[in-house]
C-alpha cells in the first residue's frame, strides 16, 4: 500500500516483520562482525579523511565539514542498538564486541587479543565523564557541563542527523544533563539551544576527538583482521581456473544464507590489511575534554 508524501501512515502490529530464524552462536558472531566491518570501512577511509604526519604524532583531518557531519552520525549508529527485529539478539555493537572477545569462535593463538583490547580501549575511553564548559547564548546561560563522552557523541549526532522535530529525545537529555549540573532550564529553551550545543561538541570538540576515535576504530578494524586470519588460511580455497578463482570453505555451523552471505562478505574484507594504516596520535589531541 502506497501513501503519499506528508501523509501520516501508521503501521499496525500486524505489519511489523520480525525476522525469526534461528541463528547458532557463530552465525551471530559473523553477521556482526560483518556489519561492524562494514560501519568502520565507511567512517575511516581516505574519501571521507586524511592522514598527516608521522607516528607517534599522526592526526586525522576530514575532507569537508559534511564529512565530518556523515562520520557523526555513522558513528551514532555504531555506538547504538542493533534493531530489535534483527535475526540476532538486541545488543550494542560495542557489546558484541566484548561478547565476541570473551568466547570466539575463530580464536586460535590468542589471534583475539588485539580486537579484546582495542575493544575496552575504546569503550573505557566512551564511558569517561569530562567536563566542558558551555555557553548557551539563546537562553544566556554559561555553565561547565558534566558529561560521558558516549553520551555527547551519540546526541551531536542525532542532531546532525534530525532537525529539532525529531530532537526532542536529545533535548531531553540536554535538560537532564544541565540539571545534574547545576543548571536547570526548561523544555523549550532545551529545544532552542540544540544549534549551540551541537555547534559546541560537534564543530568543536568532535573536531578535536575525531583523530584519537579514528584510532580507536582502526584499531578494532585490524583487530578483526588480526584475529580472523587463521580462518581466513583455513577457509580459502584457489581453484586452477584461467584466469584464476577462488571459494571459501564455510565453518561448521555456519549454514543459514543470511550467516553464510556474511562470512563471505568478511572473509574477502580480511584478505587484505585494511586501506588505512596502523597509526598513532599526538598525544596533544587527548588532553582535553
Amino acid at each position: 500500500m502506497f501513501h503519499w508524501i506528508g501523509e501520516e501512515r501508521r503501521s499496525p502490529p500486524s505489519e511489523l516483520v520480525v525476522m525469526t530464524m534461528k541463528l547458532n552462536k557463530t552465525e551471530e558472531e559473523v553477521i556482526l562482525l560483518s556489519a561492524i566491518n562494514g560501519m568502520i570501512n565507511s567512517m575511516v577511509n581516505f574519501e571521507i579523511l586524511s592522514l598527516n604526519g608521522m607516528d607517534p604524532d599522526s592526526s586525522v583531518m576530514f575532507a569537508t565539514s559534511t564529512h565530518q557531519r556523515f562520520f557523526n552520525i555513522v558513528l551514532v549508529d555504531f555506538l547504538s542498538q542493533t534493531d530489535n527485529r534483527a535475526p540476532i539478539r538486541q545488543t550494542t555493537y560495542l557489546g558484541a564486541l566484548r561478547s565476541i572477545s570473551e568466547t570466539p569462535s575463530f580464536n586460535v593463538s590468542n589471534s583475539i587479543e588485539p580486537l579484546r583490547s582495542a575493544t575496552q580501549e575504546f569503550i573505557n575511553w566512551l564511558k569517561q565523564e569530562v567536563e566542558v564548559d558551555v555557553w548557551l547564548p539563546l537562553v544566556d546561560k554559561q555553565t561547565p557541563l558534566k558529561i560521558e563522552r558516549l553520551d555527547f557523541l551519540k546526541m551531536s549526532g542525532n542532531i546532525s542527523k534530525h532537525n529539532f522535530l525529531r530532537s526532542v529525545g536529545v533535548a531531553q537529555r540536554l535538560k537532564k544533563t544541565l540539571e545534574e549540573s547545576g543548571t536547570p532550564i526548561e523544555m523549550d529553551d532545551a529545544l532552542l539551544s540544540l544549534g549551540d550545543f551541537h555547534s559546541r561538541f560537534h564543530t568543536d570538540i568532535l573536531g578535536y576527538h575525531a583523530s584519537t576515535i579514528a584510532e580507536f576504530l582502526n584499531n578494532i578494524r585490524w583487530g578483526i583482521f588480526d584475529y580472523l586470519q587463521p580462518e581466513f588460511r583455513r577457509s580459502i580455497v584457489y581453484d586452477k581456473d584461467n584466469p584464476p578463482a577462488y571459494r571459501y570453505t564455510y565453518p561448521e555451523g555456519v549454514s543459514t544464507k543470511l550467516a553464510q552471505e556474511c562470512y563471505w562478505e568478511l572473509m574477502n574484507d580480511v584478505r587484505h590489511e585494511p586501506y588505512v594504516r596502523r597509526f598513532q596520535v599526538t598525544r596533544w589531541l587527548k588532553l582535553r575534554y
